[in-house]
């Protein structure tokens, strides 16, 4: 039985290589769809990049003061800042006045985001400089408070990393999987496996199996363009990486067996691949997995909370960016193994040979 196994997982992973189709959705789209959207949203806690340019009396002592305030507000500031003498489009640009008249804050209100979080960071660093130019302590005019409690700052680099994975994760884990089982019942290819006999845990698990191989596979090199090619900084060489892995074992087999289940009374290719299409949408929007889900109205946010693949992505992210324990990510883990069973129960005890 086992040499069996091993000669059905080996033909799955030579025939998973010679598509290249499958080659690109597993390996190149996941590098290519974070690129895109790191030069969208930026990333390392950012919204992006602005041109600040200071006009007007910038030799004078309060200038010169403001000036430093500004550009040490900008070091926490959740937009980067250029400094440039030129002004042009998506430029913030800061006059100082020749006298007591007020500073004037240039830039295009209906503008991209990063301009509009770069006046208001300026406006919070003139207000304390004005007042402690008048002599009066800049929390007596307003003071901001940090209500956090140790949490790390919002990362895009980390967020879209974490979701791309489990994306492609889904891309192997459920079309895949499920495509490759609905080709092989429609061509009769089972008839062969029945006649050696082969059961139908056997074929399942070689198939689970290859799938797997090529999960870790696309995970390695998703993570090592993150943080090499892309600088973003993934604790792969830490131990939270490790203890990551286990989340990432069940979280694959949860998908794998949701595409098996999907496969399991497909009776052509092209059902098979509708029922994909209409399970691996929603959950690819409804999962938190590239665009942050913060403007869900609450009585959505719930059931949120339930899908499989966004249990997924909060394991992922708790134990691997934010090094909690799995006692903390246990409602998750729990639900993708309790997913995992109930997805591999129905598929295995509906699987079917043949198409009629």
């Amino acid at each position: 039985m086992f040499r069996v196994f091993f000669v059905l997982t080996r033909n799955e992973l030579r025939g998973y290589f010679r598509r290249k189709a499958s080659i690109f959705w597993a390996l190149i789209f996941p590098i290519f769809l974070l690129g895109v959207m790191l030069v969208a949203f930026g990333r390392s806690n950012s919204l992006g990049e602005v041109r600040v340019v200071f006009e007007g009396d910038t030799a004078s002592g309060t200038a010169q003061s403001c000036r430093r305030d500004i550009e040490e507000a900008f070091t926490k500031a959740p937009v980067k800042a250029r400094y440039s003498g030129d002004s042009g489009a998506d430029t913030v640009l800061i006059v100082f006045p020749d006298g007591d008249a007020p500073a004037r804050v240039l830039y295009d209100f209906n503008g991209p985001l990063a301009s509009k979080a770069a006046a208001r960071t300026i406006e919070i660093a003139m207000i304390g400089c004005v007042a402690r130019a008048r002599g009066m302590p800049s929390d007596s005019v307003v003071r901001f408070e940090n209500t956090t409690t140790g949490k790390a700052p919002f990362d895009y680099g980390h967020f879209f990393a974490t979701g791309i994975l489990v994306m492609a994760f889904m891309i192997i884990g459920m079309n895949s999987t499920a495509e490759g089982i609905a080709t092989l019942r429609e061509r009769n290819t089972f008839k062969i496996y029945v006649c050696f006999p082969v059961s139908r845990l056997v074929f399942l698990g070689s198939v689970l199996t290859a799938r797997i191989v090529m999960m870790l596979l696309s995970a390695t090199l998703l993570l090592l363009v993150a943080r090499y090619g892309f600088g973003i900084q993934l604790p792969l060489w830490r131990l939270q990486a490790l203890r990551a892995i286990p989340i990432v074992l069940i979280g694959s087999a949860m998908l794998l067996s949701f595409g098996t289940l999907l496969a399991s009374r497909g009776r052509s290719l092209a059902e098979v691949e509708l029922w994909c299409n209409l399970t691996y949408y929603p959950l690819l929007f409804f999962s938190d997995l590239t665009i942050p889900l913060t403007a869900v109205p609450g009585w959505l946010r719930g059931a949120i909370h339930l899908i499989p693949t966004n249990q997924f992505a909060v394991a992922m992210r708790g134990v691997f960016i934010e090094n909690a324990s799995y006692a903390q990510m246990a409602f998750p883990i729990v639900a993708m193994a309790c997913w995992a069973l109930l997805a591999l129960t129905l598929g295995t005890l509906r699987f079917r040979w043949y198409q009629d």
